[in-house]
């Protein structure tokens, strides 16, 4: 996962989301954890408006920037 990517959520949003939950969104940064160096989490800008960050495993690739 990079940059530029197309990503949809696979996961809950959870009560605290407003009500429209967005279906796609870009990969705008990511997060690496300072011990293990591996991806954690990702800010994806999303198809409502919404700029949030997520967490990578509740997110799929559905198209790679090149």
């Amino acid at each position: 996962m990079k940059r530029g990517d197309v990503v949809s959520f696979v996961g809950s949003w959870g009560p605290r989301s407003s009500g429209v939950n967005p279906n796609a969104g870009i990969v705008m940064d990511v997060w690496y954890n300072g011990r293990t160096k591996k991806l954690q989490s990702a800010d994806v800008f999303w198809d409502n408006g919404e700029y949030k960050q997520s967490s990578v495993h509740v997110l799929r690739i559905l198209n790679e920037s090149r």
